[in-house]
């Protein structure tokens, strides 16, 4: 197959084109990841400025998709226990140069029915990966109160999910956590509350420059989408005889 194109022509090679459009499709794919963090730091320093008093929040407001989108980036209350037993490191996960996980923990409400995920915060990890670090988790009933995080799309990434349960998980993945969880809960975080015990090192403020390092890293990846645009086709470009 030839294209014209003045005194050259495009012979399509299926093989170049295969390899360009799997370049392109992973490049942006990763842009928006990308973009996609940026625009989740500039929500939550919107929210932070305008934080306010906590939100008493009941099991019940959990069920209607309604509620649980107006109480987005607001502070809210709950009251019930964690369930040690479902916690998860979230993985590369990076605080101050250092790297390590986000300790992610179900709070099961006084219904005993409906769950809300809790990140607790950011704990180092060991140069062996395959050594997680210790946390401890009561199971007594308390009120904890945190930045209510409606979280409207899943990380990009690179595995598939496990058949079974995964200590240590590179995205929160609400499809997958309902396979294994049996409880009922919407696809939300709750990012405790720096004052709350039983947490760890919780930064929700967003470092100056955090927000434009990520547009630039999509940015970034956008620009290699184009430049694996313009390297495939000028490969399959001839001169005329």
């Amino acid at each position: 197959m030839q294209i014209p194109l003045g005194n050259y022509v495009v012979r399509v090679r299926w093989m170049v084109v295969c390899v360009m459009v799997l370049a392109i499709w992973s490049c942006v794919r990763l842009g928006f990841w990308q973009w996609h963090k940026a625009e989740q730091k500039q929500e939550i320093t919107r929210a932070l400025t305008r934080h306010a008093g906590a939100l008493t929040v009941q099991a019940q407001d959990l069920a209607d998709a309604a509620n649980v989108e107006a109480l987005h980036l607001q502070t809210v209350e709950f009251k019930g226990h964690y369930l040690p037993q479902f916690s998860f490191f979230l993985d590369n996960q990076v605080e101050q140069g250092q790297a390590g996980f986000q300790v992610i923990t179900p709070f099961l409400l006084s219904d005993q029915q409906h769950i809300v995920w809790v990140n607790r915060g950011w704990v180092p990890g060991y140069a062996d990966h395959q050594k997680l670090p210790t946390v401890v988790t009561s199971k007594t009933e308390q009120v904890i109160k945190g930045l209510f995080w409606q979280q409207t799309k899943v990380g990009f990434r690179l595995d598939k999910p496990g058949e079974s349960w995964q200590a240590v998980q590179p995205v929160i993945d609400f499809a997958y956590l309902r396979q294994h969880v049996p409880y009922r809960f919407p696809d939300v975080v709750l990012k405790l509350d720096p004052t709350m015990p039983e947490g760890y090192v919780r930064h929700w403020d967003v470092p100056a420059g955090q927000v434009e390092k990520h547009l630039s890293y999509a940015y970034q990846w956008f620009g290699f989408a184009l430049a694996s645009l313009v390297i495939g086709i000028y490969q399959m470009i001839e001169k005329r005889a």
